[in-house]
């Protein structure tokens, strides 16, 4: 009796699994190149995991610093496993804080967490890696940022950011629109490795 209870009982268990299907960066990064999507590439709806198998953003993670424009940087990268809800992805998070010329703290996102963080990753295009960025949203700043290591010096890093266009600014939480500066530079940043 003991041997059927326990061959029920394992047999329900591997019926109500639902196994993993994993589908890597490299995969989704060559999706994204294709003009139709779904030849050739994984099964989109079954993923459950998209994986750094290759360690991709091993290289981004760190603490890099720079200086832009009378502005000091110091970005903190980290990777972050199996991340999210229905379906889970290898990322790199960041989080950062800039000062001004006399040392002063302009903006810091250091302490917070991962549902309000300031960079969030999505995956690759071409050499450099795709991040969301949100810094004061209420002023349309939001955007992708492009972050690639050198190849040649992987102790440096390019930052580029695209900042979008569309958006609802809502003068009273912007009054000062006309002349906001961005927190990220438009043009490419050089920032190097601690």
């Amino acid at each position: 009796m003991k041997s059927k209870l326990f061959i029920l009982t394992l047999f329900l268990i591997v019926i109500s699994c639902k196994a993993q299907v994993i589908g890597t960066l490299e995969q989704f990064e060559e999706c994204q190149k294709r003009a139709n999507r779904d030849e050739g590439c994984p099964d989109l709806e079954n993923i459950t995991y998209v994986k750094d198998t290759n360690n991709r953003l091993n290289q981004f993670v760190g603490i890099w610093k720079g200086n832009f424009e009378n502005k000091q940087y110091e970005i903190h990268f980290e990777k972050k496993v199996q991340f999210g809800e229905d379906i889970k992805w290898d990322r790199i998070f960041g989080r950062m804080v800039i000062k001004n010329n006399s040392g002063n703290i302009i903006y810091n996102s250091l302490n917070e967490s991962d549902q309000n963080i300031s960079f969030f990753g999505g995956n690759f295009q071409n050499k450099a890696y795709v991040m969301h960025f949100v810094g004061n949203y209420a002023c349309l700043e939001s955007g992708n940022v492009f972050v690639e290591v050198k190849v040649n010096n992987p102790n440096e890093m390019t930052l580029f950011y695209s900042q979008d266009k569309d958006g609802l600014l809502n003068p009273a939480k912007c009054p000062n629109f006309s002349s906001f500066i961005p927190l990220l530079p438009t043009d490419k940043m050089i920032l190097i490795k601690q």
